[in-house]
Parts: structure tokens; sequence; C-alpha cells
């Protein structure tokens, strides 16, 4: 029978202990990396010498990895139970990974120099026939065999050689897959962590922080009160100005903390929310203010999503556009579109003043005023809507015209 064109048999003479591969370090820390030696056994790599000893018509089937003295078998069929690896100077694997490029194949281990006095020939488990495949990482490295065992002298088929290999470098994606879940769970790991220490953080300087700011305001208030009429008009003016940057201080500092309070967690926070029901609730937060007409007319009633980050998002927004409103009339329009599967697209529309076009970059950075209205603002509510939309996996953008309006576009994932 032909062997496969990438498939090696050897017949010759070759020493007992098998050597060792030149770039054996750098193998060694590549194997390493992957962090899988003595796991727990995993399905998805069962299913797979399952597979490679029926198409092969062997009764074991093995997924080795030739550590640096034994070799560990990541999955076992047909392997005597107990048998979780051999030490690595008996193993043949060990000489599989010796050339990357080529499938082994040993039609009779008992007449071959190499083994046919090694104790896995002439004892349990009783090798015979061996084929194995090299598992090459994606840096090119031999990290052991998906090898395929028979207890009596037999030969491969073009196609099932083909198979075991085909096999093989699906071996290898499900190493890089847990690979990568592994290394996505830790890092997630070290951003919550990192997450917590800049929470602490912030709540310190800001107790810190505020502290002095206190002083300073009451002691603002105890000159005015009884020196402001001895003062001249520069130094009242003067002392004003002190009490209102600590005031616009403080302030700073509360967003700081409303900021870093925004979590990731909404994530999994997601229930039922009526839209209307949503505006009801905003305005009667804001007070409801009387100077603006606030219309909702889109055809969604409720959707899927989180309803702490829907609300504060419709709050941040409508209070931004009454509060930097200029015109007698002021109107707030809401809508939400919805694409099935996709997205809910909502749109808050005012009349205002507008957003000057080289700030529309800058809007939702923290600290950062979109411009001049009838209340004094401290840049921080449309930073908390950004971190929110993005927190449940959407997307804000904002569109104005100065002198006619701005409008702001966010969108939600469809999560049912």
């Amino acid at each position: 029978m032909r062997p496969s064109p990438n498939t090696i048999s050897f017949n010759y003479l070759c020493p007992v202990m098998p050597p060792t591969p030149e770039n054996e370090a750098q193998r060694l820390a590549n194997l390493r990396k992957y962090a899988i030696l003595d796991s727990l056994p995993e399905d998805e790599f069962d299913d797979l010498t399952a597979i490679a000893a029926q198409i092969c018509g062997t009764p074991v089937s093995l997924i080795t990895l030739v550590d640096e003295d034994r070799q560990w078998f990541k999955s076992a069929l047909g392997a005597p139970e107990g048998m979780t690896g051999s030490p690595r100077d008996i193993a043949l694997c060990a000489y599989n990974i010796l050339e990357p490029e080529t499938t082994m194949v040993v039609p009779d281990a008992r007449l071959d120099p190499r083994f046919a006095n090694n104790e896995l020939v002439i004892k349990d488990p009783n090798v015979v026939f061996y084929a194995g495949v090299p598992l090459i990482s994606r840096e090119g490295y031999a990290l052991g065999s998906l090898c395929v065992i028979d207890h009596e002298p037999r030969q491969l088929a073009d196609s099932q050689l083909r198979a075991l290999e085909q096999l093989a470098r699906q071996v290898i994606k499900l190493f890089e897959l847990r690979h990568a879940l592994a290394e996505a769970e830790q890092n997630s790991r070290d951003r919550e962590q990192a997450y917590r220490i800049l929470r602490d953080f912030s709540h310190v300087i800001a107790h810190d922080l505020k502290a002095p700011l206190r002083n300073i305001r009451q002691a603002g208030e105890l000159l005015e009160e009884d020196y402001l009429k001895l003062l001249p008009e520069d130094g009242a003016e003067l002392l004003r100005m002190i009490q209102e940057r600590a005031v616009d201080a403080s302030m700073m500092i509360d967003g700081v903390l409303r900021y870093s309070q925004v979590t990731r967690s909404l994530q999994d926070a997601h229930e039922e929310v009526v839209v209307q029901h949503c505006i009801d609730q905003a305005l009667r937060q804001l007070g409801k203010p009387a100077e603006c007409k606030v219309e909702y007319v889109g055809e969604v009633k409720q959707l899927y999503t989180s309803s702490i980050a829907l609300l504060q998002t419709v709050q941040n927004l409508i209070g931004n556009a009454v509060k930097f409103n200029d015109k007698e009339d002021c109107r707030i329009v809401i809508d939400c579109v919805h694409e099935p599967g996709q997205w809910y697209t909502f749109t808050v529309e005012d009349n205002g003043p507008g957003i000057p076009p080289q700030n529309l970059n800058l809007i939702f950075r923290l600290f950062h005023s979109a411009g001049a209205g009838k209340t004094q603002s401290h840049g921080v509510g449309l930073s908390i809507v950004k971190r929110l939309i993005e927190a449940i996996g959407g997307s804000i953008t904002v569109a104005s015209t100065v002198g006619e309006g701005t409008k702001f576009t966010f969108k939600i994932p469809d999560r049912k």
C-alpha cells in the first residue's frame, strides 16, 4: 500500500533513547505557554481521539504532549485504566516530534530496532502498530502527537492518514482556542481588579479633596457674613469667585465619583423596559421642566435592555437639552427605530443653540462642556452617557447645527 506523500516509515537502526530536538528549550517554553499539562479531561479532545480511532480502525488513540522527562496524555482512548503517560525515554511520540513535517508510521514495533525492547511494546499496553501526526503549534514547534495504536501489525490507507493529519490540525486549533479563552478570562480579571483599585482610589481622593473644599466654603461664608460690608467692591467680587470655584470643584469631584461607578456589570442587568415609562421617569427625576415640550414619536413600545443604562442616558440627554436651550418654545423629540436582531436606534433631538463644530469631537470627554447655557455645566453627564451605552454593547454619536439644534443618536443591541 502506497504511503501518504508526507509520511515516513522507519526500517533502519536508530538509537534506543530518543534524541532531543535542537530547539528543545524553546519547544518546552512554547508547550508551557498553553498551560495544558496535567489539566482535567475535556470532551472536545476526547471526541477527536474517538473519531481518529474510528477512522483508522484502531483500539487506541492518544493526544500526547512531550514534556521534559515524560509524555503526558491529554486524551487517552483505549489506554490501560489509570495510565496518564509514560517516561519520555520510552515514548514513541518522543521520536515523532523529531520530524515535525512528517507522519511517523511504525507497521510493527516488534521488528523496529528502536522499539523491539521497549517495555511499552513487550508489556502492557502492547504497542505493535503506531501512526502519529506531530502537533505543530502556531510558532512551529512540535508539542506532541495525535496517534493511533493497535496490538497487531497493520498499515493505514492514504485517506486514513490524511484524515489523521486533518484531525491533528483540529487538536492544535483547540489548544489555541483554549489558550485564547484563558487569556481573555485573565484579562477580564485584571480589568476588574484595576477597576476596583481605581474605584477605591477615586473615593479616597474625593474624600481627601472635598474636606479642604468644605473648609474653604465655610470660611468664605463666615467672611461674607461678618466682613462683606467692610470689603471694597473688588474684594467682595473676589470672595464670591472663591466660593463659586469651591462649589465648582466639589461638583467636579462628585462627577468623578459618578463616572467611576459606571461598570460593565450592566451587561447582565437586562429586563423588559417600556420606553414611554422610562421617559416619564426621567422627566419626574428632572422635575418635569415646564419650559420644554418632550415628545416620544417612536413606534417601539418596549425593549429588552438595561433599564438603568437607558434611564440614565435619556435623563442626561433631556437634562442637557433643557439646560442649554435658548428658545421660548423649547422642544425635545425622542424617536426609536428597531432593526430586528440588530439594533434599537434612539434619537434625542432638540431645537437649542447647537454645538460649535470644533466641540463635537470633545463633548464626550470628561469635564468638557458643550457650550454656555442658562446653567453652568461641569462636563460629566455626556461622559457617563457614553460609558453607559458602551457598557451594554452600544454606541452614541452626535450631529448639530449652530442656531438650529442638536441630535444625539445612540444604538442599543437587540438582545432577543
